[in-house]
């Protein structure tokens, strides 16, 4: 198991019996009606909730670190090339690789969400796979 999501879960089961535990007192001694109750019991809330959000915000670091080191390795096996043509009715096209030949390239392979499409004479950057009828361009992204 990753020791990261360990991490978190121990220390979410950490915070949740302490909170539990602290709730119940004040909630079932008479303090609870008084400033003194309702402000320990305000800080404990602020206190768990400050404590998760450092434990989600320190997993996306850790998420965004890996996914820049994913796409720093795929530039560097990344090809580029022109849309020759994509039917956006269909959901394919291909793409004139600067090696000179063809790939297909399919609307699932695009990068960015909603309506995925290529135009043709578009430049794009893209990853090549062998697809079960030859090579297929993966990741394709615009270039910049």
């Amino acid at each position: 198991m990753n020791t990261a999501l360990l991490r978190t879960i121990i220390i979410s089961l950490l915070i949740s019996v302490i909170a539990t535990g602290i709730s119940t007192q004040i909630l079932t001694s008479e303090n609870f009606s008084s400033i003194r109750g309702l402000t320990l019991l305000a800080i404990l809330i602020f206190a768990s909730t400050f404590i998760s959000a450092l434990v989600g915000s320190n997993k996306e670091k850790i998420n965004s670190n890996k996914s820049a080191q994913k796409d720093a390795n795929l530039d560097n096996s990344r090809e580029s090339g022109i849309v020759k043509w994509f039917n956006t009715s269909k959901g394919f096209g291909f793409i004139t690789r600067d090696a000179g030949d063809d790939v297909f390239v399919h609307f699932r392979s695009i990068r960015g969400q909603g309506h995925k499409t290529l135009f043709e004479g578009q430049r794009v950057e893209f990853s090549i796979t062998e697809g079960d009828k030859g090579l297929q361009a993966e990741d394709v992204a615009i270039a910049s």
